[in-house]
């Protein structure tokens, strides 16, 4: 892809971001393995990967994003692909000293990495990526529907009480983050965010060159065949890129599995196996 296409009109947008890094090793040099950037779902923050962080944290510097529209970010609008690529664009360039970093992404951020691999393959060692199959059938035709979705999820947010409302998500209550969902919830980020997700479309996943990707799917909520189906068109063009199934995993299942979460991105990012209850599709 070109570099106007990774940096379009606009660029330099400055993002919030939680940074973590790991402590200086007894011998007095920083760990050698290169950042991870977690980039967060529809609606919710960088608190959704707290519970996953402290697998990572000793080992890796771990970059955490509010994404445009959310949280720290909020003031950054609309929330749009070009927005949210323009953004980690900038932020990779200029806050990772290599310029280059792994990227983990989940459901909306699962969607905004793989359109990041596919303009800035320059800029991604390796994505682990989860819950952003290219959507089709039924899933498809009510995300298509963002003003749909968005009345359904803000009145939920509103009325629903708190265990029912996270025992649907399939995690244990995490109140700290709900209160946030709540202040990042409007009609316009929700319609934003739910098209954009339909606009990464099998088509341009198919295009993504150079860039060594897992795509994972959520046995319990995810649409494992699609998953399976762009797993397929990758390793098409990278015989490295796998797709796999956790079956015993929902959608957000960073909050479900935290541990298990980690230790398969540390897998990938290291290009060690996977843990078993990563099945390949």
């Amino acid at each position: 892809m070109s570099s106007q296409e990774c940096s379009p009109k606009g660029a330099n947008l400055e993002i919030s971001y939680t940074r973590l890094s790991p402590s200086i090793e007894p011998n007095g040099k920083d760990p050698s393995h290169a950042p991870i950037v977690f980039l967060h779902g529809l609606s919710t923050c960088h608190m959704e990967f707290s519970h996953t962080t402290p697998f990572l944290s000793k080992d890796y510097e771990l970059i955490l994003v509010d994404q445009p529209g959310h949280s720290g970010s909020r003031d950054i609008l609309p929330f749009t692909l070009d927005n949210a690529i323009n953004a980690l664009s900038h932020l990779v360039s200029t806050k990772v000293a290599s310029g280059r970093a792994h990227i983990v992404g989940l459901s909306l951020g699962g969607f905004v990495a793989l359109e990041f691999a596919r303009r800035c393959p320059e800029l991604v060692l390796s994505l682990f990526c989860t819950g952003c199959a290219p959507l089709s059938g039924y899933r498809k035709w009510f995300i298509s529907r963002p003003r749909l979705m968005g009345g359904i999820e803000i009145l939920s947010g509103k009325l629903t009480p708190e265990w029912m409302f996270w025992s649907y998500i399939g995690v244990q209550p995490f109140p700290r983050l709900r209160e946030e969902m709540r202040r990042n919830h409007s009609i316009e980020l929700l319609r934003a965010g739910y098209g954009a997700c339909t606009e990464v479309t099998i088509g341009k996943v198919a295009e993504i060159r150079g860039v060594r990707i897992a795509i994972v799917a959520g046995g319990k909520k995810d649409s494992v065949e699609r998953t399976r189906e762009a797993g397929k068109v990758l390793a098409n063009t990278n015989p490295e890129c796998k797709a796999f199934v956790v079956r015993d995993a929902v959608h957000l299942w960073d909050l479900q599995l935290p541990e298990l979460f980690a230790q398969g991105v540390r897998a990938w990012v290291e290009g060690s196996e996977m843990p078993k209850e990563f099945e390949l599709l």
